[in-house]
């Protein structure tokens, strides 16, 4: 029963004794072990290195394991933790608990007690692991959402994903632009065994010819080995180009070259190259209104889309905020094994929030609400912790009253639109509508409309 020597594992324990216990039984099972019996220097080093799986002692000094497991969840929700403890009684176990967590090794243990208490660990992130990747193959598009604008968007990529055309993306920061590319890659040809690389391209800076295209040894100052770029290293499969408005007008030229015959050439080196590449390219700024100023190569627009897909911001689609605030939640209480619940006066509060982040900030808040709450039951108190307010105003409302708002809200859009359209003449709106006369005054009158105030 060895261990994959990629399989990762942090083990702190202030018994300096058992952390080398532990490190030679694992070591001499393949894994990589990296051992600690001072929790504040294993502390620093969990929040920026990432472990598939965690032995940590729950009494320590200074830091305790109830601490540092936070920690590891906050910075890789995906590591497997295991509690050390030799004290086994409710008190001392009830935070690790709430946590989810639910692996244990009780003091003392022998060598066949710890490798098949990892074995266990890792095994049930194996599942959990697949559990999450079959889901995503059912689902076919990531996109989580009922609204008809998030529907449309799937059925593009859905469409566009049988083609081999370069796509760009367009929308707000936030609203999944790269979720779309993986989803267009993964529903293409290219998809099997072969690479999807996302660079995002207002961080090539002056590098931008050399990252993309690859250089040969000696090239410039610094230029020790010949790189392949990530154009060669996508061959056969997509270039996801996120914020693609960043990149400067010579790398733009070279860019269009490369999109008509897909041939290169490495910086320092005049040999021709040539990748079968597919670009999938995003940006949340206005191209259009960039070539009009020359800031961005008309041409390259117009060949970077052969199709285009343009996100929703989302608090224009308040539909979908329910299904990924459920969706969310599942993620974060699969990664912990349990279970999330929000109260509906919180889901309310959350709804009617405008997320000019949009899906990254949402998640993003839920992650911490959920870390941050004392419960598996999220409530409006734990929202408001989190999204400030004093939640008078949130409270859930009944099925009626919800209907009556949205009602409303519909009448008035439509008749300000008809008002509009038939430029105060009460007979088109009438055609246009194919209200009856008095039901049209009368709605009109209960809004505050004039139909001279159109004409």
């Amino acid at each position: 029963m060895k261990a994959k020597k990629s399989v990762r594992v942090l083990v702190v324990d202030d018994e300096r004794s058992i952390a080398d216990f532990i490190d030679e039984v694992l070591t001499a099972q393949g894994y990589q072990v990296s051992s600690f019996s001072d929790s504040e220097e294993a502390y620093r080093i969990a929040g920026r290195q990432e472990f598939q799986l965690a032995l940590i002692d729950i009494n320590m000094p200074g830091i305790n394991g109830v601490q540092l497991s936070k920690k590891i969840m906050e910075c890789f929700p995906d590591t497997e933790i295991i509690i050390i403890t030799g004290v086994p009684e409710e008190n001392n176990l009830d935070p690790c608990l709430k946590m989810g967590l639910t692996h244990y090794l009780f003091k003392t243990f022998n060598e066949s007690q710890l490798i098949y208490t990892v074995y266990a660990a890792l095994h049930f992130q194996r599942l959990r692991n697949a559990y999450l990747s079959d889901s995503e193959k059912i689902r076919g598009c990531n996109l989580i959402g009922v609204s008809m604008s998030t529907r449309d968007v799937r059925q593009e990529v859905l469409s566009v994903g049988k083609t081999d055309l370069p796509v760009l993306i367009m929308g707000e920061s936030g609203t999944g632009k790269e979720i779309i590319a993986r989803d267009i890659h993964r529903n293409s040809a290219r998809r099997s065994a072969k690479p999807f690389i996302p660079i995002n391209c207002a961080v090539l800076g002056s590098l931008a010819e050399s990252e993309l295209f690859g250089h040969v040894s000696g090239a410039f100052t610094g230029a020790s080995k010949t790189t392949a770029g990530y154009v060669g290293a996508a061959d056969k499969g997509t270039l996801f180009l996120d914020e693609i408005g960043e990149l400067l007008p010579e790398i733009q030229a070279k860019l269009l070259r490369f999109l008509d015959d897909g041939e290169y050439s490495k910086v320092g080196d005049t040999s021709i190259r040539h990748a079968d590449v597919r670009i999938v390219a995003a940006t949340n700024r206005d191209l259009e209104k960039m070539c009009d100023e020359g800031s961005f190569r008309t041409d390259l627009f117009y060949r970077l889309s052969g199709a285009i897909i343009k996100t929703t911001p989302l608090h224009e689609r308040k539909a979908d905020i329910l299904p990924l605030i459920w969706h969310f939640l599942a993620l974060f209480g699969t990664a912990k094994n349990i279970t999330y619940d929000i109260s509906a006066d919180a889901c309310s509060r959350l709804v009617e929030e405008d997320w000019p982040g949009n899906v990254r900030q949402l998640k993003q808040t839920l992650y911490k609400i959920s870390q941050t709450s004392d419960t598996r039951k999220i409530s409006l108190a734990d929202v408001q912790r989190t999204l400030g307010g004093s939640g008078e105003k949130q409270s859930f409302k009944t099925y009626k009253d919800a209907k009556v708002e949205v009602l409303l809200d519909f009448d008035k859009e439509y008749l300000l639109k008809t008002l509009y359209l038939a430029k105060g003449s009460l007979k088109k709106a009438l055609e246009l509508s194919g209200m009856h006369k008095k039901n049209f005054y009368t709605k009109i009158k209960e809004l505050g409309l004039s139909v001279k105030d159109f004409s």
